[in-house]
């Protein structure tokens, strides 16, 4: 049994991953985890702004990412990360897939997006561990994941 296994949007279920591509000329790439609170959005690295992509690009990017992960699993590669912020702030917690740095975001309703901030090492950690076995599966899990890059509703 594979790590992952592709459904349609329809029929994946609560514990899925979505690989998604909003509507728009210039759009973002996110992975959802539809049973975590937060959302993973590209930058090329940490502290830059989110990455923003022509739609064609995307769709490419999508599709990197569905190999990347996949390749993740296959050779026991954890990509998971945790990082300090400047100054002592915080902690983002991110993953380093198809290379991209994915930021952990909030998922709030209507709001754009930012990156989680963690008050200590061990919250960023929590969130790390909750997101691992969406993006680093067991060999034999077969980890639901769709893509959607047509219906997007309020």
């Amino acid at each position: 049994m594979p790590a992952y296994r592709r459904v349609e949007a329809v029929r994946a279920g609560a514990r899925a991953l979505g690989i998604l591509v909003p509507p728009g000329v210039r759009t973002s790439v996110i992975l959802r985890v539809r049973a975590l609170a937060w959302d993973l959005l590209p930058a090329p690295r940490l502290g830059a702004a989110f990455c923003e992509f022509s739609r064609d690009e995307a769709a490419a990017v999508a599709r990197r990412v569905q190999l990347a992960l996949a390749d993740c699993a296959r050779a026991h590669d954890d990509p998971m990360q945790t990082a300090a912020l400047p100054r002592s702030t915080g902690f983002y917690v991110a993953a380093t897939i198809a290379d991209l740095v994915w930021l952990a975001c909030p998922r709030r309703a209507g709001e754009l997006y930012e990156p989680a901030v963690f008050s200590t090492r061990v919250d960023a950690e929590r969130a790390a561990h909750a997101l691992l076995p969406y993006l680093y599966p067991p060999a034999d899990a077969e980890q639901e994941y769709y893509f959607n890059t047509q219906h997007f509703g309020r």
